[in-house]
């Protein structure tokens, strides 16, 4: 009888100690198990061991690297589950120079080629990154909001020379906001419209009408302009000053 007790607590204590040290060494094991499924030659590297507390899990600092090339660069970030996934990210900085490095690979023919296909498979969530840098594009860094769902995606961008709003409810895009400052001392070039996506996400929209607001050099005020078109064929433009 005394050797089942020593059993039945042996297997107690390492039922506890096992979850322990897997979670005390977060920053040793995960990028090995993450090094499963991402892209050859590539890997993720954590300079600080996550942390998991009452509100979730705490990433201090995160890298993928594409050989010795740091192709992005995530710092504070935090993923929780309050009614759905909730990711919230201090910086991500990204070097479109190591993108030339990833290497090439034949697509998996179970994975996801329609965009309905791509959409099926996101959960939940919201994403907020404050400052998402882009080398060597600084100058376009700005914060960014997204809210996922299978049916409906929301994404919103705040930055000095950029703003966006939109929504993309299966094939069809709202651009509800688009401002970019293409000049200096220059107002800001405007965008709204209704676009049609592809199915197979690899091009441009077949199909769509956006209004267009412009500050032309030859104009003393600003342009407005209309845009048309379907299936790329036909395009009509219209403009008014």
């Amino acid at each position: 009888m005394l050797g089942k007790y020593k059993a039945v607590l042996a297997l107690l204590l390492l039922i506890i100690l096992v979850p322990l040290t897997l979670l005390m060494t977060l920053g040793l094991w995960v990028p090995t198990l993450a090094g499963i499924w991402l892209p050859l030659g590539t890997r993720i590297a954590l300079d600080e061991s996550p942390r998991i507390t009452r509100k979730g899990l705490i990433i201090p600092d995160l890298r993928y690297l594409v050989g010795d090339c740091q192709l992005a660069h995530i710092t504070n970030a935090s993923l929780s589950h309050p009614s759905r996934w909730l990711l919230n990210v201090g910086t991500v900085e990204l070097d479109s120079a190591c993108l030339a490095k990833l290497p090439q690979t034949e697509q998996s023919p179970a994975a996801p080629k329609t965009l309905a296909q791509w959409q099926s498979m996101l959960p939940n969530t919201w994403i907020n990154i404050d400052k998402l840098i882009f080398s060597p594009w600084q100058e376009w860094q700005g914060k960014l909001s997204l809210a996922l769902t299978s049916d409906i995606q929301q994404l919103r961008y705040q930055g000095e020379k950029v703003k966006f709003q939109g929504q993309l409810k299966g094939q069809q895009l709202t651009v509800s906001e688009l401002d970019v400052v293409a000049f200096e001392n220059q107002p800001p070039v405007k965008l709204v419209g209704e676009f049609t996506m592809p199915l197979v996400p690899d091009g441009l929209p077949v199909s769509g009408h956006a209004t267009a607001t412009l500050n032309l050099p030859q104009e003393p005020s600003l342009v407005d302009a209309e845009l048309d078109w379907q299936e790329i064929a036909a395009i009509d433009c219209a403009g008014t000053g």
